[in-house]
Parts: C-alpha cells; structure tokens; sequence
C-alpha cells in the first residue's frame, strides 16, 4: 500500500511520540513486579485504559459498536497488547533487569513487519529486510551474551511478548485506517475490561494497599494511563498514517530510551554491550525508514 510523503512524515511524528509513552513500560513494570503480580499489573492497566476508552466515547459522541468486521480484528489487538505483551514482560522484569528487556524489546519491529506481509499485503524492500535482520540479529546477541552463552527463560517470556505487541500492532493497525487510532483501541479495551475487572476483583482480597510502596502505585498509574491508553492512540495513528511495517521500527528506538531510564531511574548498570546493541538497532531504524513500500 503506497502512503504519500506528508502522510508517511506524519505517522513517523505520531509513531515516535507513542515510543516516547511506551519507552518508561520497562522500567514502571520493573518497578510494579516488587508489590504486584503480572495478572494484577494486566488487569489494572485494562480496567485504566477501558474507563480512558469510555470516557472519550461519551464525550465524542461515538457510542455505536463498531461495524461487525472490526469487531474480532479489535479484539485479537487488545489481546496482544493489553494481554499478552504486559504479562509476559511482568513474568520476565520479575527475574531480569529492565535493561536485558530494554534490548530484547528490539524484536517487536521485525515481528511487526513479518506479520505485517503475512496479513496486510505490505511489501518493504530488500534494504529494508536487509536492516531489520540487522537489527533483529543485534538483540538476539545480546541476550545470548547476556545469558553467559544461553537463552534463559525470560527470554523466552519476552519474545512471546514481543509476538504478541507484533500481532496487537498489525491488527490495531489495519482498523486504525478506518476507524482511527482512538476509536479502535477505546473499544478493543472495552471489550476486555469486565473480565479483567472479575480477575483483579478475585485478587483484591491478598492485596494489602498499605503495604504497597508509593512508587509502585505510580507506576501502574503510568502503565495503565499513559503506556496503555495515550501513547498507544498516538502509536496507533501512526501506524496507520505511515505503513505498519515502515512506523512499526520506531520501536527499534526503545532500547535506546529505556536504556536510559533503568539508570537514570533504577540505577541499572549499562554494560558496552547493551550500548553496542542498542546503537546498531537504531542505525538500523533509520534505514528501515527511509526505505519506500
């Protein structure tokens, strides 16, 4: 699908103010896992996003279920983003440090541009998949080498993470163009926060609000308003205006930006490799980007 200059210059604005939301999720989420678990961190950012979704359908006079086409594409979205991605990220921050995952995160672009071709037909170059095998290649390395010469098992949660935000972005992205970035995540929350708020209402009875330290209440406050809900209409649209495949490396820039934040907030140590890694996924961004469709 061709996209014009103004609109491909404008999902990269839109793209990179979403990775700038989603680049504090690591580090909140390593923060959040010392008094929360992953199903209460999952559900909490749901019920957060849905009550953002619904009041911005009611207040933009857009309280119509969507044509029924969009309905399972909506749902399959929130299940990779709200569902699969936060999980398996809280299961790996809970024994690795946010900066293994910062550069593990490198993987969501080469899943989103594979399952980009697969269900929307989009066509990138051989350059393209040139520097995102690149990029994708980096990360692997450094989480083989972070593992002393082996894959440990977060890593494993954390690619099945970065499958699912692929599949979330891909199918977000396809209704986006239709229906807007807003209104497609509103609904997809929606759809998902009365289960989420059984499953956390079943928690509440082993959750000691007292006991809980105040920076973890904030940052399941950040995970659930901005990583999940205002980042990702901004991501979204992005998505939509400049191609899945071309926006969806933008994320290549997220080791960089998280990596910054676990030592400016948790005082992780960066290690050269980490740098290393994350500087080639980003020169691999750019080419990605300024590759045609």
């Amino acid at each position: 699908m061709k996209t014009s200059v103004s609109d491909r210059s404008a999902g990269v604005i839109l793209g990179t103010l979403g990775m700038l939301g989603f680049s504090g999720t690591l580090v909140t989420t390593r923060i959040a896992v010392a008094d929360f678990t992953p199903l209460e961190i999952t559900c909490a950012r749901i019920i957060m996003a849905g009550m953002l979704g619904a009041a911005f359908l009611f207040f933009t006079n857009q309280r119509t279920l969507p044509p029924r086409r969009f309905l399972m594409p909506m749902l399959f979205m929130g299940l990779g983003l709200s569902v699969g991605y936060p999980f398996f990220l809280a299961k790996a921050l809970e024994t690795v440090p946010a900066v293994h995952g910062a550069v593990v995160t490198g993987l969501a672009p080469a899943a989103t541009a594979m399952i980009a071709v697969l269900r929307t037909g989009e066509h990138p170059s051989l350059q393209f998949w040139i520097a995102c095998g690149v990029g994708f290649f980096a990360v692997l390395y450094f989480a083989y080498d972070a593992g002393d010469g082996h894959l440990s098992l977060s890593d494993g949660w954390l690619f099945l993470g970065m499958l699912s935000l692929g599949f979330a972005y891909v199918e977000g992205g396809r209704v986006s163009r239709e229906l807007g970035g807003a209104l497609t995540l509103s609904w997809a929350m929606l759809f998902l926060t009365p289960i989420a708020a059984l499953a956390l209402v079943v928690r509440l009875g082993d959750i000691d609000p007292s006991a809980i330290a105040p920076e973890s209440w904030a940052s399941l406050l950040y995970l659930g308003i901005i990583s999940m809900f205002l980042a990702s209409v901004l991501w979204y649209r992005g998505l939509a205006l400049g191609g899945i495949a071309r926006i969806g490396q933008i994320n290549l820039l997220l080791p960089l930006a998280a990596l910054g934040w676990s030592a400016l907030l948790l005082g992780e140590d960066i290690t050269a490799t980490a740098i290393t890694c994350a500087i080639i996924v980003f020169a691999a961004m750019i080419v990605c980007l300024k590759t045609q469709s």
